[in-house]
């Protein structure tokens, strides 16, 4: 029997074991759910809908409990799950006010001659079995926010969430299944890369969120299964301050953006570049901002301990790279001595696109700043990355921070602002290049669940016998010839269509 030995990353004790499961098990999962799942289409989508309101009063009324569940499996300041057990009831509304619609079924008007006469409907149907492999910096928040929308479609969702940390996650599903009472169509799976394995060859549809290596592997997986994937992986995301911006509040954004979750952010700053005329004083407040962060994960806390333990290796190797080919620290840059997964808030300056730490995802609380002579070299450089998932700009007008962002290759872009788009379900968040292949939220987080089923029926009288049907005959082709014709010369100038 093997078990999931699951720490404190505060300071390393034991919390408990968890038995994890295996492949055999991750199959009976699966049949279970898609048994389910009959049922739960059945329903309609006003039934599902009920059961998801539910489960949202459940969520509300019992965030307490698992944000503290989440502090101490992922050593965290109370604020970043608090902002997950936030969202999630925000997605949960969107998804409810807007599901009716995308589910009903659409009918279509056909733009060729050829559809004369006949009447066009589009229906969505459900993947029976969703798998959802979740990352560990917001254990919750990239689980739930995806079995959300494809629960209210009607698939059945099996969750994988992080070894390092899923005592929140089963948490949740406990509520769904025992206090709530709904039916059996979310259940959670617990191990590693292999019970992630038996769960891309169990399901129809694969969401995962996490690093672009394991992405890429699930994504060969789903592609030899010949299932669908979206995938959210790595980023490493730039800030553009350019003359004229508001420097107070671009600073405090730096900060915020770069160590909220202890740098832990698929979307935190890991870039920033700053115009030189602005680059000292903007560098002084950061520096002075930084200095100031409390690490702890008491409430007096800003910042909390690494969640997964190789990653306090991956940033000291980053950090130390830097230093031997020439940046400076300004603050911090060292591991602090106390047990548990713990760096210093750390702000690197005179760094280049040569170092690590500017072209691999850090994932830490590390914020390299550059000198640049103008926008042109801010976009060109935010742009040299094999990432691109999200950026900020602060300039000196909203109109100038939009030309910019129309240059950056990435999937968002906030103007004076951070991950703003991440509050507004209504949408999409996805990545470009590396970060990713599909998107999450607005309608497409709902839709890429669902086929799609065209019926086309006629409304007019038919013949026994198209024309263009069997037997081929001179005369049919002569007749179906001539209407192929005047079809295809409209817009020609021919025949004076």
């Amino acid at each position: 029997m093997t078990t999931l030995k699951i720490h404190r990353p505060a300071d390393g004790t034991l919390i408990e074991e968890i038995v994890a499961h295996d492949a055999a098990h991750v199959d009976a999962v699966a049949q279970r759910l898609r048994t389910a799942q009959v049922e739960w289409v059945r329903i309609g989508a006003k039934g599902r809908a009920a059961w998801i309101k539910r489960y949202r009063k459940w969520l509300f009324d019992n965030a307490t409990r698992l944000i503290e569940i989440a502090m101490e499996e992922g050593g965290r300041v109370r604020n970043e799950p608090t902002l997950e057990t936030t969202l999630i009831p925000e997605i949960i509304d969107y998804y409810l006010r807007v599901t009716p619609a995308l589910l009903e079924p659409r009918p279509v008007r056909g733009s060729s001659p050829l559809t004369f006469g006949k009447r066009y409907t589009v229906h969505r149907s459900a993947f029976p079995l969703v798998g959802v492999i979740g990352a560990w910096n917001f254990p919750l928040l990239l689980t739930l926010g995806d079995a959300i929308p494809a629960l209210l479609a009607g698939s059945a969702v099996a969750l994988k969430p992080s070894e390092v940390n899923p005592r929140v996650v089963i948490e949740a599903v406990r509520g769904w299944r025992e206090d709530i009472g709904a039916p059996p169509v979310l259940d959670v799976l617990l191990g590693g890369g292999e019970v992630g394995s038996a769960l891309v060859d169990a399901a129809d549809y694969i969401q995962f969120t996490g690093s672009v290596a394991t992405g890429r592997r699930v994504a060969v997986r789903a592609a030899e299964n010949l299932i669908p994937v979206s995938l959210e992986l790595g980023g490493k995301d730039p800030l553009i301050v350019l003359a004229g911006a508001d420097i107070a509040r671009a600073a405090n954004c730096a900060v915020y953006g770069g160590f909220a979750n202890n740098g832990q952010v698929c979307m935190g700053f890991e870039r920033v570049y700053v115009h030189e005329s602005v680059y000292d004083e903007f560098v002084d407040r950061v520096v002075t901002k930084v200095r100031q962060l409390r690490s702890g994960v008491d409430d007096h806390s800003d910042v909390g301990a690494l969640i997964h333990p190789p990653q306090l290796q991956i940033v000291d190797r980053q950090v130390r790279d830097a230093v031997d080919k020439g940046a400076r620290i300004l603050t911090g840059g060292n591991r602090i001595d106390r047990p548990g997964n713990w760096f210093e808030p750390t702000v690197l300056v005179d760094v280049d696109h040569s170092m690590a730490v500017m072209r691999e995802e850090t994932f830490g609380p590390v914020l390299p700043i550059v000198r640049v002579a103008d926008a042109d070299e801010a976009i060109r450089l935010a742009n040299d990355s094999e990432f691109g998932l999200s950026a900020s700009v602060f300039a000196a007008t909203v109109a100038e921070g939009k030309r910019v962002a129309d240059r950056l290759d990435t999937g968002a872009v906030s103007i004076d602002d951070f991950v703003a788009n991440m509050v507004c379900a209504d949408v999409p968040q996805g990545g470009w290049k590396k970060s990713g292949v599909g998107s999450r939220l607005s309608e497409t987080g709902l839709l890429k669940f669902t086929h799609t089923k065209v019926v086309a029926a006629n409304w007019i009288p038919t013949l026994d016998n198209d024309v263009f049907w069997f037997p081929y005959t001179p005369a049919r082709r002569a007749v179906f010839g001539a209407a192929a014709r005047l079809i295809q010369g409209r817009g020609s100038g021919r025949f004076g269509l």
